[in-house]
């Protein structure tokens, strides 16, 4: 029975082109995000502090650019904010397969790469607008499915990468995935999808006890956010620089994402029927548990295995952090995406001045303890700002 709720949600208007463009589109970010990091350090040839200033100018640009976006998809459901994200992606991506100077990817960073961080939110919460109208189970089954899709994309994503690095350098990486992101915006204009409107009933209102509430949801997303990206980042430079090479970046990212749709699987297959603080802080729990293996194992192989402990923390984070969010902020699926959105900009913001000075001080390596004490940081604000939330 469980099967068949997972294939009725192809049946909600609107939902498969959602999901096949954030397929698409997530894939073209999964192609280039793993080798960004590289581009920039060895390529062009950044400094950490450079590093840290693409890094940090490209998450500030993002947050803004969502912000408004997801507001104005609330107030005004129209399709062209998220149009704009999308051209952004693909533009941005292609000057990537030229550009030599730091300046200049920079510049791209906060002109491109900010405004198209936006398309992960309205794809989202363009969906969701959809389930709401269907209710139930189906709400959480396919946003769970949506999450399992993007994880798709990164388990196919850095395999595609890590060969087109080997047969046409970093130029082909980023021609590639802008490609990919030109399909997923065929995809949104053929189908011809619509912003449909939340119930006015049923919108919560943004009041300072609503802050108050969502406020340790949104530190701890944003810790989350801010391990995933420096511990991405300082596991590609260091397996490069010491242990493995650019294919064993891309098969990490790839092996790791393939575990991650495995585990939000369970998600669509048995939907939550309300969101598990608990379970929250045990996903925070396990991947300390992946950083402090790899600080006390420092090998190729450890990385490798530990795999499974990053996945099944990033699979059971992102599921159950995003329906947490969600469930602080009824009928205002723009707001809510936004506001999770921007936990990931704000992760990126701050995992670019860890990256770039923390390791200027203390070397890459060290970047794996810093995460592990964030990640138990994160796991004690969940539990102590655990509330009732909607059933």
């Amino acid at each position: 029975m469980s099967f068949r709720s997972s294939l009725a949600l192809f049946k909600v208007p609107s939902f498969t082109p959602a999901l096949l463009a954030i397929l698409l589109a997530t894939l073209a970010e999964a192609v280039a995000g793993s080798y960004m990091a590289l581009l920039a350090v060895e390529r062009i040839g950044m400094s950490p502090l450079e590093l840290s200033a693409f890094l940090t100018l490209s998450a500030i640009s993002g947050i803004a650019v969502t912000t408004v976006f997801g507001h104005l998809h609330d107030k005004k459901p129209v399709l062209w904010p998220l149009l704009v994200a999308m051209g952004a992606k693909i533009l941005g991506l292609a000057l990537c397969a030229a550009l030599t100077q730091g300046w200049l990817l920079i510049a791209v960073g906060v002109w491109l790469f900010g405004p198209s961080s936006a398309s992960f939110a309205l794809m989202f919460a363009m969906a969701k607008g959809y389930l709401d109208r269907v209710g139930g189970e189906t709400v959480s089954r396919g946003m769970a499915a949506l999450r399992m899709t993007s994880s798709l994309s990164w388990a196919i994503g850095p395999a595609i990468g890590a060969g087109l690095v080997a047969g046409w350098s970093f130029a082909g990486v980023y021609v590639g995935a802008a490609v990919l992101a030109v399909l997923a915006l065929a995809v949104v204009l053929v189908s011809r999808v619509k912003v449909v409107p939340a119930d006015p009933s049923e919108r919560q209102m943004i009041t300072i006890d609503v802050v108050r509430a969502a406020a340790p949801a949104v530190i701890a997303m944003t810790t989350f956010h801010t391990v995933m990206f420096m511990g991405s980042n300082a596991m590609s430079i260091t397996v490069v620089r010491e242990l493995g090479s650019e294919t064993d970046v891309g098969l990490l990212f790839s092996l790791c994402a393939a575990l991650e749709v495995l585990v939000m699987g369970l998600f669509v297959v048995r939907p939550m029927q309300r969101v598990s603080v608990p379970l929250l802080a045990f996903g925070f729990l396990l991947f300390a548990g992946y950083f402090l293996m790899a600080l006390v194992w420092p090998t190729l192989l450890s990385l490798y295995l530990g795999q499974i402990l990053r996945a099944a923390a990033i699979g059971i984070i992102s599921v159950v952090g995003m329906a947490y969010v969600q469930d602080l902020l009824p009928g205002r699926a723009g707001v809510a995406s936004a506001l999770f959105g921007n936990t990931m900009s704000a992760g990126a913001l701050l995992s670019g001045l860890g990256t770039g000075l923390w390791a200027e001080a203390y070397g890459y390596w060290s970047i794996f303890g810093l995460s592990a004490l964030l990640s138990v940081a994160g796991a004690a604000v969940v539990m102590l700002g655990r509330r009732r939330l909607r059933p």
